[in-house]
């Protein structure tokens, strides 16, 4: 397991909110660029994939405040584009082939 991908997995966190449990989310953690970088296409494509479902997701979170729920719907759409860009950049993928890429829920 890449070191990127294991540390991201490490940064899932549970996450509460007026004293209850909320549910289990993925931290959207913008990644510096040498991680970036050095991770392989499929880290980039499953954190594409992660951001994207948790930025849907974010609305349905109960027990959280409004701007906990905005907070991680804005951090998770900056990964998005963050590692959609390093997935055109070093990997050559255009906006229409990353488009057609499916995400396995």
């Amino acid at each position: 397991m890449s070191r990127i991908f294991s540390s991201f997995l490490l940064s899932s966190a549970l996450l509460t909110s007026q004293g209850s449990l909320a549910q289990s989310y993925v931290e959207c953690k913008l990644l510096d660029k040498a991680e970036l970088q050095l991770a392989p296409k499929a880290t980039l494509l499953y954190l594409r994939c992660r951001a994207r479902q948790t930025s849907y997701e974010a609305e349905r979170i109960k027990g959280a405040s409004q701007k906990f729920k905005d907070d991680l719907l804005f951090a998770c759409q900056d990964q998005v584009i963050a590692v959609e860009h390093q997935l055109r950049v070093s990997h050559g993928f255009t906006r229409e082939s990353l488009a057609r890429e499916r995400c396995d829920y």
